[in-house]
């Protein structure tokens, strides 16, 4: 029999449709394909809305018996319907029959780990529902704003990751509209069922005590599989991290990243090996007088790119005008870095420490787990050369623990976004992003603007306490997302070809237009400068922006490596005031760990024992990121535990000393 359920009763499922509904609202761009309405989307999402409500709406009664039947059979099988709801969740095709079974070890571990401490069957089903959903919502949600899926150290950069995105990025589509319509209905069906264990009496304890150490068995034998998993076997984030979660489901997907992230020593390593091959060098660092020596400048762009790196665009402006005359004119090329829409940190710790993520656990983000101690960087061995040594960044400075970790690397001064305004009232905002450090900076739509960064540069450099200075800057304005709307600011750089509609492209190529023309102003300065000044100007990553934009000027990046690579290219250029005495123009691909050792031999700074073997390295390959490295010829080599090449194992055993050891060999 059916009924349903009549006044007070009501308010929960009421409150509960409304929400579903109200989210709907909130996204209705999902329902959105090619600028129409998406009719199949909108049946799919109401279709599942209605069925949750009608659940929550109703009561059936089909007989003690057969409800405690069905009931007991809805637990057995929630494993497999959690899992269903998630795989409807990120859109993923039916898994192999092994990977499948992999996936439903952590729900029936989970759920029966659960039950067996609680003797709850609906806590543990509603904790189940939950924590997956949780999960794979968060995994979901960062996709649509980086274009990465969630791994383990996404946890440790919450703060950081909420910080440098504004609320307008944190929506939902369709696929994760439905899965959380799906998983009210899960728990919609959890607190319908019939679960409850009899009570406790010495004449039946068996029929209580038996499912509970049945349920506690379960957990510990799948927790005892889970760990004999062989991690090592399955491919994760290899090029594709979205495909590796599409090909073995988010769950294991996250738990294999999490087994690869422990930083365990390379294969044959040894201390001694790596001190007896560094003997060859010798150390020289008072072959140059350092009255001879020019201030360094580096600036680090916020997703700097040029999009003509992947594929042909046309545009009805230049919006890399400044930048594409002085390539002509100066040292110049595409920076291979490990990051796409996000992870920043991981660009600016290649550079500052001149390591490689290749030889870092996969997947993670160096500043927030692997900088705990001082560490030898660009600012600690220029500090050896009578630099003043000074980092900048116009954001706040717990972003990414950078107020922790430029000490860490021997900075003298860290001068954030705080320090750029004397604006009592700046942190009187309730958001982040509505301009936040007041009125007294210049903003680009809610981030302070490359001009007016420069414009700070500059300052530091006149009022610098040296006679020569090192800044090491990392810009904010062209942060994602690109759906600004505010009246201060005007996409002015159209897409001509090919045809489509990019709002989000257009609003980045507006801000690189912006991004050029305030380059061309920190150059003109320096321009009119006496002393020797050195600027090395690159982009961290490319940022996420329409995938229908990339399949058609790129449609094949998918099937060849180098092709699929371009997406992880940014341009770097090295001006001068002065004659380097180099005549290379065109430098072809580098990593940012060789560009910070070729910044140091552009300054004609000596080189240490340790930055001699990373040249030497670069000499075999002139670029590496996160999953592999380029040969001489530009074939591509994926990552390994051992290499033919020595000098590639003695660098990882390098990275692996400094990191774990953290001591200063410069």
């Amino acid at each position: 029999m059916i009924t349903l359920k009549f006044g007070k009763r009501l308010a929960a499922p009421i409150l509960c449709l409304a929400a579903l509904l109200a989210l709907g609202a909130a996204n209705l761009g999902a329902f959105l394909s090619d600028g129409a309405i998406d009719i199949n989307g909108v049946i799919k999402y109401l279709s599942a809305t209605a069925l949750a409500a009608l659940v929550m709406l109703t009561d059936v009664s089909l007989g003690e018996k057969t409800e405690k039947a069905l009931s007991w059979l809805f637990f057995a099988a929630a494993p497999v319907l959690c899992f269903e709801v998630v795989r409807a969740l990120v859109g993923a095709p039916l898994y192999p029959a092994k990977i499948y079974f992999d996936n439903l070890v952590f729900y029936a571990v989970f759920q029966s780990f659960i039950f067996g401490v609680t003797q709850s069957a609906k806590l543990a089903l509603i904790a189940e529902f939950t924590v997956s959903f949780v999960l794979h919502a968060a995994n979901q949600i960062i996709l649509l704003v980086r274009s990465t899926p969630l791994v383990p150290t996404d946890l440790l950069v919450i703060n950081t990751a909420m910080s440098v995105t504004s609320p307008d990025q944190w929506h939902f589509d369709l696929p994760l509209l439905v899965g959380t319509s799906g998983f009210a209905l899960l728990c919609a069906a959890a607190l319908k069922l019939k679960l409850r264990l009899p009570k406790l009496s010495l004449k039946a304890a068996w029929k209580r005590i038996v499912p509970v150490l049945c349920s506690l068995a379960i957990a510990f034998g799948g927790a005892v599989y889970i760990l004999d998993i062989d991690y090592d076997g399955y491919v994760t984030s290899a090029f594709d991290p979205q495909g590796a979660n599409q090909l073995n489901g988010v769950v294991l997907s996250f738990y294999i990243n999490l087994r690869k992230s422990e930083f365990n020593p390379p294969a044959g390593y040894s201390e001694e090996v790596l001190e007896s091959y560094l003997e060859r060098y010798e150390d020289d660092k008072l072959s140059v007088p350092e009255s001879e020596l020019p201030n360094i400048i580096v600036i680090m762009n916020e997703s700097f790119s040029d999009l003509d790196f992947v594929g042909k665009i046309k545009t009805d402006k230049d919006y890399l005008e400044n930048y594409d005359r002085l390539a002509r004119e100066f040292p110049h090329g595409r920076l291979l870095v490990s990051s796409l829409g996000g992870g920043t940190c991981n660009t600016e710790f290649e550079y500052l420490t001149w390591l490689s993520m290749m030889n870092m656990p996969s997947g993670s983000y160096a500043y927030m787990q692997h900088v705990t101690r001082e560490l030898p960087s660009m600012a600690s061995y220029l500090k050896e050369f009578g630099y003043e040594t000074v980092a900048m960044h116009p954001f706040f400075e717990i972003c990414w623990k950078r107020n922790s970790v430029y000490s860490l690397m021997g900075f003298d001064d860290f001068v954030s976004g705080e320090d750029m305004s004397a604006d009592e009232g700046r942190f009187t905002s309730e958001s982040l992003f509505e301009k936040g450090f007041g009125s007294d900076v210049e903003y680009v739509r809610n981030f302070i603007s490359d001009s007016y960064f420069y414009d700070r540069v500059i300052e530091e450099f006149e009022n610098r306490s040296s006679d020569r200075i090192f800044i090491f800057g990392v810009t904010i304005q062209n942060h994602s997302g690109y759906e600004y709307d505010g009246g201060d600011f005007v996409n002015d750089v159209r897409i001509t070809d090919p045809e489509g509609n990019y709002p989000r492209a257009e609003q980045f190529l507006s801000l690189m237009k912006l991004s050029d023309e305030a380059l061309g102003e920190l150059i003109e300065y320096f321009e009119g400068v006496d002393e020797k000044t050195l600027i090395v100007f690159f982009g961290d990553h490319q940022p996420s922006l329409e995938e229908e934009l990339f399949d058609k000027i790129a449609p094949n990046r998918d099937t060849f490596v180098n092709s699929y690579l371009t997406r992880y290219q940014t341009p770097f250029l090295i001006w001068s005031n002065y004659d380097t005495g180099e005549t290379k123009n065109d430098l072809g691909i580098v990593s940012p760990n060789f560009l910070g050792i070729k910044t140091l031999e552009y300054a004609g700074i000596p080189l240490s024992r340790e930055q001699q073997l990373i040249k030497d390295v670069s000499e075999i390959t002139p670029a590496m990121n996160t999953w592999g490295y380029y040969d001489p010829f530009i074939i591509w080599n994926n990552r390994a535990k051992r290499y033919d090449c020595p000098e590639l194992n003695i660098y990882n055993f390098y990275t692996y000393y400094i990191i774990t050891n953290g001591e200063n060999q410069s």
